[in-house]
């Protein structure tokens, strides 16, 4: 199961102390010479291709940065605490949980932001200053959350053939099996065409009129539809979660825009899956023809359909400017 939420304490080191030390001359005056302290590493979240999941941050809860080491006598300064580098997946954002307020989104590769910043060093007695202790570094609460990045998202009734779809299109590895949630985590996927060009797909776990109640597998995996390009509804031909077509849709478009509002401005295309199956094709096309919707009839089963939906789908993301 996908980890796409998690809260986390960080905390920046410490600042290192500074020294009261004296040189004793000869002629005996005593001249200050202790040094700085450094200042305590920051933890750090830095993007990246390679970072396994947040499942392995989950595990640790609490991310302290080094502290930065004393300032010592002959004005040797303490060196700086190292930071602590977190990777992170692309498409992860960070909030203060206090608030929820976003410190930054991660959306390429290599780039990172200072959570929280390590302490300033403590002042060495040199120059006749007061040596100080150095600064704590900073302490917050954070809330760490992924969103898959994706072109198209796959959203569907049970059964509507969206594990098919993709593996039709991208060959990732689904389970293929014909019962309701069979897909249990967003499953990605890669769709090449005219030898370089490529598009992002994402099937999402199905949902139905009780999924907001906590039935199936409920809906929290909708966050990631945050940056769709495209949103696919898929229902089926033959209508095993709806009595028609448009009720079936309702339900997804409901549930998804209740979900969150802006969701709304995201461009939409409906399919129905399974033409093959299906008794009244001749019905659920005026019932979407009365919608003034983009509609789509396939058989991923025999591939009649499909065609003329991807071209619709390059075109449409391509115009987005993100082939």
């Amino acid at each position: 199961m996908l980890v796409d939420k998690i809260h986390l304490k960080v905390q920046g080191g410490r600042g290192g102390k500074g020294c009261e030390s004296y040189n004793h001359r000869k002629d005996h005056k005593k001249v200050p010479n202790g040094a700085d302290g450094g200042d305590g590493g920051s933890v750090i979240f830095r993007a990246s291709h390679n970072a396994p999941g947040l499942d392995r941050l989950r595990l640790k809860q609490h991310l302290d940065a080094a502290s930065g080491e004393h300032g010592s006598s002959d004005n040797k300064r303490g060196s700086k605490g190292p930071d602590l580098i977190v990777l992170v997946p692309i498409g992860t954002s960070i909030y203060r949980r206090e608030n929820h307020l976003a410190i930054r989104d991660l959306y390429l590769e290599g780039e990172e932001v200072i959570v929280a910043k390590g302490g300033r060093g403590g002042s060495g007695n040199i120059g006749d200053k007061t040596a100080t202790s150095g600064e704590e570094g900073e302490n917050l609460e954070i809330d760490v959350e992924f969103r898959i990045m994706a072109d198209v998202f796959l959203v569907g009734l049970p059964s509507s053939g969206k594990s098919s779809l993709l593996h039709h299109l991208t060959r990732a590895p689904v389970e293929g099996k014909d019962y309701p949630f069979a897909t249990r985590s967003p499953v990605l996927g890669v769709h090449p065409y005219d030898d370089y060009k490529q598009i992002n797909f994402c099937e999402l776990p199905s949902i139905f009129e009780g999924s907001t109640d906590g039935r199936g597998l409920g809906t929290d995996f909708l966050r990631h539809l945050a940056r769709a390009k495209l949103i696919v509804f898929m229902i089926d031909a033959t209508l095993k979660f709806s009595h028609t077509a448009i009720e079936g849709l309702s339900a997804l478009q409901r549930i998804v825009y209740e979900h969150d509002a802006a969701f709304r401005q995201i461009p939409s295309v409906v399919v129905v899956n399974k033409i093959d199956l299906g008794h009244d094709i001749g019905k659920i096309q005026e019932e979407l023809q009365s919608l003034g919707l983009i509609y789509f009839l396939i058989s991923v089963k025999t591939g009649e359909g499909v065609e003329s939906l991807m071209k619709f789908v390059h075109e449409k993301i391509e115009n987005e400017g993100h082939v």
